[in-house]
Parts: structure tokens; C-alpha cells; sequence
């Protein structure tokens, strides 16, 4: 790695609070304007500390025009969350702003020099479950393609003027054997410092948290072993990651209610991340679209409306949790 000052073992965080911290990350910035708007929201009026842009997604340009603006509204304090948030000790520091790596949705930006063996026959990524099947039977000969396509999307945020504070994959996909591998690579030749490990280990508690089906508990266990076996990559690489993580099961279910539980359940941590899918009006966004197609459309509002809602902040208060990022964490 580019940065091997960087290590993580229970990671040391800024602010010095003994607090435990919590991230509030919303995936998917750019997928659609009713996406990008509803996170921008989540921001603005609600407790959202970070994001993460889809480079090939629709909106994806306008969405980063966006963030500058939303960016200097926390500079001048103009923000209607700003009291919420001093409240919560937010620290006084940008929000984060990662990479949403994505092989499964959308066009690839490398064109036609990706392997049409990794897309359908429109040219379109072929979805979560047809990666998987692909890299199952020939991955690594399609390894340096992939690292192309995924270096062009690290690229976009780049020419744009925004430097990834942290990575992740859409749909999990850096969970991915082939895939963990080119990530490796691309931590190092970005020097992005922090990931998204999606190791929960409160997934043998969920088993009976309302709101968690037996459906979702169970790809939830083969997600943790796939996070696992990347969770042990990244420490061998020292990169950052928070400690502990919520949300592998719950995309489009996130409730105040399982939030919860979730900070019941894991009680003795530092830095935790929680994933959330917020949106704005889904208008006709259940559509499919040019290969996009979003299934949480209908529930995002629900979840936006849990990040704005003041029954959060006292969740989070009451738990003695205080806001924070993956860049909050500093060198051990």
C-alpha cells in the first residue's frame, strides 16, 4: 500500500470523545435526480456525515455540482441541520465524499473495451447475480479490464475536482474475489485511505429484530462470509474501515427501529458505519432506464424521512453516539 502509516486496530478518532461514532452514509449519489436529491436533503436537513457518487450513472455530473454547493452551505453554516448537528457534535469538517464502485448497473465508462463476456447482450452491466456468475467461471482473465473500467470511475470523480475520501462497490461488489483484488490496486494508486468493510457482527442477533425477514437474515450470514474474507484483506493492507457496520440487510428496511436494536446489540465500538438508501419522490424512477433500474424507489422516501426526523437525533443522543466520518479516523 501507498500509505502503510495508515493501521487499523481500534481506530483512533479526532475528536479524542470517548463517544462512540457514528456514520451515517447514504449509497448511490447520482443514480437519478430523485436520488441525488433526496441524499442532498438528507444532508441539508437531516444527519447524513457521507456519501458515495455512482461515476456512471445519469446524474452523476450534476450530482457533483451539487455537492460543491451543499459543501459550502456547511462552509457558511447555512445548513437547517446545523443545530441538529452541533448537538450531535458533528465535527467542523467536510463531509465525505467516496467512490460507489459499480460493475452490476449502467454502461461501462471504458466502452467497448470491456469484455462483452461481463455484460448483456443490450451492453449493459448484467446485475449483481450475473457478476457473480461471470467472474465465477474465467475471472482473472478478465481482471485488467475490470481495473480499467473501475480507474475510469475513480478518474470521473477526479476530473470533476473531488479526491474519494473513501471506496466502496455497489451492490457490495468489492466483496468479490476478482474484484477485492482490484480494489487492493486501487487504494494504493488513488491513496484512498479508508473502505467500506461490511463485516456486521451483530447479524446473528437480527435473526429476531423486527423487521428483518428470514429472507434477508440469510443473505446477510453469506454477506458477512464474503466481508470476512475481505475484512482480513484490508488489515493485512492497513487501510482504514470502521469497526463495525450495519446495513447489509436492510437496504430499503432501514428503520429507526432496527437502528435501534442495532446500537443495543453492539454496545463496545468506536466508529460504526450505517448504510442507508434515502431518496427523494420516485416519480418514474422503479422504471428501468438505459440498464438502471432501482428497486428501493418506493422505500427511499421512508428512509429520508427517518434521517430527517427528530426521533433520530434523540436516538443517536440517547445513546450517547455523536456524529462523525471515515476521515475522522487519524493515524494510530
Amino acid at each position: 500500500m501507498a500509505n502503510p502509516e495508515f493501521v487499523i486496530c481500534s481506530p483512533l478518532l479526532a475528536s479524542g470523545s470517548s463517544a462512540r461514532q457514528i456514520v451515517l452514509h447514504a449509497d448511490d449519489l447520482g443514480m437519478n435526480p430523485a436520488v441525488t436529491d433526496g441524499i442532498l436533503q438528507g444532508f441539508e436537513q437531516g444527519l447524513l456525515t457521507s456519501t458515495s457518487i455512482l461515476s456512471n450513472a445519469r446524474d452523476a455530473a450534476r450530482a457533483l455540482d451539487c455537492w460543491r454547493q451543499l459543501e459550502s452551505a456547511r462552509l457558511q453554516g447555512s445548513l437547517a441541520s446545523m443545530a441538529r448537528r452541533e448537538r450531535l457534535r458533528d465535527p467542523a469538517q467536510p463531509f465525505d465524499l467516496g467512490i460507489h464502485l459499480n460493475l452490476t448497473e449502467g454502461r461501462p465508462l471504458t466502452g467497448s473495451r470491456y469484455p462483452a463476456e461481463l455484460l448483456q447482450a443490450s451492453g449493459h452491466f448484467p446485475g449483481i447475480f450475473g457478476l457473480f456468475r461471470r467472474l465465477r467461471h474465467g475471472g482473472e482473465s478478465v481482471a485488467a479490464a475490470i481495473e480499467e473500467e473501475l480507474t475510469c470511475q475513480v478518474q470521473f470523480m477526479l476530473d470533476l475536482g473531488h479526491r474519494p475520501t473513501h471506496l466502496n462497490g455497489h451492490q457490495y461488489i468489492e466483496m468479490l474475489p476478482v474484484v477485492s483484488r482490484v480494489v487492493e490496486s486501487l487504494l494504493e494508486k488513488f491513496c484512498i485511505p479508508a473502505v467500506r468493510v461490511a463485516w456486521e457482527p451483530s447479524w446473528w442477533q437480527s435473526f429476531t429484530w423486527h423487521g428483518i425477514s428470514t429472507s434477508q437474515w440469510l443473505i446477510g450470514g453469506l454477506k458477512k462470509v464474503y466481508a470476512g474474507r475481505f475484512r482480513q484483506k484490508m488489515l493485512g493492507n492497513k487501510v482504514l474501515f470502521a469497526d463495525v457496520f450495519f446495513g447489509t440487510m436492510t437496504a430499503g428496511t432501514a428503520s429507526l427501529e432496527l437502528i435501534r436494536e442495532f446500537l443495543a446489540a453492539i454496545r463496545d465500538f468506536h466508529l460504526a458505519e450505517i448504510s442507508l438508501h434515502p431518496g427523494g419522490s420516485p416519480l418514474a424512477a422503479v422504471s428501468v432506464t438505459d440498464g438502471w433500474h432501482d428497486p428501493l424507489a418506493l422505500t427511499r422516501p421512508r428512509e429520508l424521512e427517518m434521517l430527517v426526523s427528530l426521533e433520530l437525533e434523540k436516538l443517536l443522543a440517547a445513546s450517547d453516539c455523536r456524529l462523525s466520518r471515515l476521515s475522522q479516523i487519524v493515524l494510530a
